[in-house]
């Protein structure tokens, strides 16, 4: 497996599709075969940037401009554990990730009440976004469980160096996830986390590892982190056999030692989506 590059913690948490993390938190289930009443799906060919990463509902409905299906797929299928699939999806086919589309899709004025509700919404566009995939995309999945090498997000022996986010704080933190989540970057050149889970930071870190990174942190509450990425990146230790276990680690691990965390090199069972059928999806 290649050692990744190093960069700043910025730069490579912010480069996936953020609107497509989900926070882990628990959800009420949606009614029984409900989906959108309307739903507009068109190919965007324009040269232009992408669209705004804002992959939360609306109160009418879902609506994103510019934007590859992945994301989409990513908001609609979480593990059952929370988080993102990202580099777990198994038969994927190119265009998936490389074609951008604008969907508008609305609900009925009789799902209106439920569907703006915070405690049904997040199950409800999860639910949808799948109905959605079915009709149009003809997309049929399953779900299948693999013992993987991975790396255990795990708090360090001089404990975690951050404190639960208090619910009236002022955060330099910029960019908004759904479930709450903020990040963004300060003066000081620290990237700050506010309001964040530590599901949510581990499946941040997986998309830049060559293995899934799984929160074995125990902590359950969300919490403000201003991780201070150190000037040079750790030399990685050379074991007696002349292996390196520190160089399969995510550049960001020397990072994560700011704030009392570390990753630990395991193998665990884990979750993994397999796409068996799916067609682009016919335009209106």
């Amino acid at each position: 497996m290649p050692k990744m590059h190093s960069s700043t913690l910025l730069s490579l948490l912010l480069s996936i599709p953020v609107g497509a993390v989900a926070a882990g938190a628990q959800q009420a289930p949606a009614a029984a075969g409900k989906s959108f009443e309307v739903v507009s799906i068109r190919q965007n060919v324009s040269q232009g940037g992408n669209g705004p990463r804002n992959l939360t509902a609306g109160p009418d409905g879902f609506r994103i401009q510019n934007q590859p299906m992945l994301n989409i797929l990513l908001t609609a299928y979480p593990p059952e554990a929370g988080g993102m699939f990202l580099n777990r999806i198994e038969q994927m086919p190119d265009w998936l990730r490389h074609d951008n589309y604008d969907i508008d899709a609305r609900v009925s004025d009789a799902d209106r009440a439920a569907w703006n509700d915070p405690k049904n919404q997040p199950a409800m566009l999860q639910q949808y976004l799948q109905a959605m995939f079915a009709d149009r995309l003809k997309l049929v999945v399953h779900h299948e469980m693999k013992t993987v090498p991975t790396f255990d997000l795990v708090v360090a022996k001089g404990g975690a160096k951050f404190v639960e986010t208090k619910t009236d704080e002022n955060s330099p933190a910029q960019a908004v996830l759904p479930g709450g989540g903020r990040m963004g970057q300060g003066t000081d050149g620290a990237t700050h986390f506010a309001n964040f889970s530590m599901g949510l930071l581990a499946a941040l870190l997986t998309s830049k590892s060559d293995r899934p990174v799984l929160d074995k942190t125990g902590l359950t509450g969300r919490y403000t982190l201003d991780v201070h990425e150190p000037q040079q990146m750790a030399a990685p230790s050379v074991t007696a056999n002349g292996e390196s276990e520190d160089e399969r680690r995510p550049a960001v691990a020397d990072a994560l030692k700011s704030v009392g965390l570390e990753l630990k090199s395991a193998k665990e069972p884990v979750e993994f989506l397999v796409i068996d059928h799916i067609e682009k999806p016919t335009e209106n």
